[in-house]
């Protein structure tokens, strides 16, 4: 059997985090349960391993990238006033 290039590989992973980054943090999640769906199945062929386990973290790191901002955004809001503002300003009150 012919051993995928890492051109090959490069691509796809260049391809998955591009349409990762069109998702919203929902889409995300639920693709990484599908795949992890997926990789639970004893019977996933070992050649769909590798490309499944590596979308996963791709949508892995998309979900985390979004709770990041999330995150940032909730640590940037004033209590008193519940607007933002910078962090900076929000740790020297």
């Amino acid at each position: 059997m012919p051993k995928k290039s890492k051109s090959t590989n490069n691509d796809l992973a260049a391809t998955w985090t591009k349409e990762a980054q069109a998702l919203t943090y929902e889409e995300a999640f639920q693709a990484l349960d599908l795949l992890l769906v997926k990789l639970q199945d004893d019977s996933l062929p070992l050649s769909d391993l590798q490309s499944s386990h590596q979308r996963a973290e791709i949508y892995l790191q998309r979900c985390q990238a979004l709770l990041s901002d999330v995150e940032q955004s909730v640590l940037e809001l004033n209590p008193d006033t519940l607007e933002t503002q910078p962090l900076e300003q929000q740790q020297d009150a």
